[in-house]
């Protein structure tokens, strides 16, 4: 899982765009962007947890994430304080674009591609590399 990557390239940009994140508004990782790159991200206290978060109202394995083809499902694993989507206690439920997520303390956004920010990134990384962009017409001008 990567958090907070410096990205270099445009590819790298364009393969960030593409992977789900949780973006974290409050709690032990406040202002971090954390990469659900794994089929399964776990989340817990447990410092061998994908996601770790020091806090005490987090239980050891407190949920996991999963990718399931062509969606998000978080998952409950018996948590003593639950786990939250958009305010309501859930077992497990299908993530959606602009999920608030509430675990212990944190609360995190889930963010899904912008498809079609992807595809614009993607049409000027090929346009770049044929010739001229568009960011070429605005440089002559």
């Amino acid at each position: 899982m990567t958090t907070n990557k410096t990205v270099d390239s445009t590819i790298e940009r364009l393969f960030l765009a593409i992977t789900a994140r949780l973006v974290a508004l409050n709690g032990p990782l406040s202002g971090q962007t954390l990469y659900l790159e794994e089929p399964v991200v776990s989340i817990g206290r447990l410092g061998s947890s994908d996601i770790c978060l020091e806090d005490c109202f987090v239980s050891r394995h407190h949920c996991v994430i999963r990718n399931e083809g062509d969606e998000y499902l978080i998952e409950d694993l018996n948590s003593a304080n639950g786990t939250y989507l958009n305010g309501e206690r859930v077992n497990a439920c299908a993530l959606k674009e602009g999920c608030l997520i509430q675990i212990g303390t944190s609360r995190f956004i889930f963010k899904l591609q912008n498809l079609e920010q992807t595809i614009t990134l993607g049409q000027n990384l090929v346009a770049a590399k044929n010739g001229l962009s568009s960011l070429d017409d605005f440089r002559s001008a």
